[in-house]
């Protein structure tokens, strides 16, 4: 990223967390906008229900190339030493994160999307807090993008983290708004492939909110950044049932229900954070809050394998190639660091992801 506002955090990646007196969660429009994710939620419910318990998991048989994506970033450089790794991996499927403050500077990310040629690129075009308090800039910003990146692909990935404040979006609502200016530039665009819905976390109320509504947009697949426990493997359970492969059922449920989205489930964003690497770790960098590089490695695969498995899911990518914090590739003592994790990846690629994967001990 080349140009950092002052509200984002380049070592993690992503906004300054907020005070909590900076959430407008009482304002009258969130209230509201939490009234119709409730009433969404409760008028579903019976039929996301019988949606989930029919789906079966069937096996994909997608090549590991077609199924296994990897992010990449500009904020910390080495791009020629990036295109290198990713040729070393054998990866074809990559994300690129633009933001929109970048809308008038894109020679750097041209440059490097020149570099990638025969890649199958998806372009993030990221929101920022003054998004949803212009939405005529927003598109314009948008347009820009689109239109100088276009001859490189017709991937986009719009917004991040819409259920997180200090991403931009107030409430739900806000996102819709910034997916429907999105919609409008389909008549200067042809053949866009748009993806969507960009709820982090497991949160399926709001999962669902995105996925039903009146807004006027369509997706041509979900986009969910479906981490699970930061501490815990892909086989630990929230709320007591849903470990991921569940939370894959439950998303893949309500996408078939959709009337926004096709029924396609991108995992655009995924990872576990490392101990001991903070300011670039996202979360505190305590032992219960994070796993050493080994137990990262193991994840990996694992989450990748099961998602696999599900037959649910059309790719999954890691969320990203160099960053201490998380990532494949440490560069904090200015040499490239190829953690166990990268050898994970290369060895999905390389075959292992269409094996059944093994719970921990």
């Amino acid at each position: 990223m080349k140009n950092q506002p002052e509200w984002w955090d380049p070592y993690s990646c992503q906004p300054y967390k907020l005070k909590d007196e900076s959430k407008p969660r009482s304002r009258w429009s969130n209230v509201w906008d939490y009234a119709k994710t409730g009433l969404t939620a409760l008028l579903g419910l019976p039929l996301i229900v019988i949606s989930y318990l029919l789906l079966r998991a069937k096996p994909s048989s997608k090549d590991p190339k077609e199924f296994i994506g990897l992010s990449i970033d500009l904020g910390f450089g080495y791009e020629s030493e990036m295109v290198d790794m990713v040729n070393e991996l054998g990866v074809e499927n990559l994300l690129l994160r633009i933001p929109s403050w970048d809308a008038d500077d894109l020679d750097s990310y041209t440059d490097f999307l020149s570099e990638l040629e025969g890649k199958d690129i998806v372009i993030n075009i990221l929101q920022s807090p003054h998004s949803t308090q212009d939405y005529e800039l927003w598109q314009s910003q948008v347009r820009k993008i689109i239109g100088v990146t276009s001859g490189f692909t017709n991937h986009y990935w719009i917004g991040n983290a819409i259920n997180r404040t200090k991403w931009g979006c107030r409430h739900s609502g806000e996102a819709l708004q910034l997916q429907e200016k999105v919609e409008e530039l389909r008549s200067e665009f042809h053949n866009l492939f748009i993806l969507g819905s960009s709820v982090i976390d497991f949160e399926p109320l709001l999962t669902w909110r995105s996925l039903c509504n009146f807004a006027k947009f369509k997706l041509e697949a979900t986009a969910a950044l479906m981490y699970v426990n930061r501490r815990h493997s892909p086989y630990g359970t929230q709320y007591g049932i849903f470990d991921l492969k569940n939370k894959l059922r439950l998303t893949k449920a309500m996408i078939r229900l959709s009337n926004r989205s096709k029924n396609k489930l991108w995992i655009t964003e995924t990872n576990w954070p490392l101990l001991n690497t903070k300011p670039y770790t996202p979360n505190s960098g305590n032992p219960t809050r994070t796993v050493d590089e080994a137990t990262q490695a193991e994840y990996l695969k694992l989450y990748y394998q099961i998602a696999y498995q599900s037959g649910w899911v059309e790719r999954v990518y890691w969320w990203q190639l160099i960053n201490p914090g998380y990532g494949l590739v440490d560069h904090r003592d200015g040499s490239l660091r190829k953690l166990p994790s990268y050898t994970a990846f290369k060895q999905l690629l390389d075959g292992e992801l269409v094996q059944k994967p093994k719970e921990p001990n």
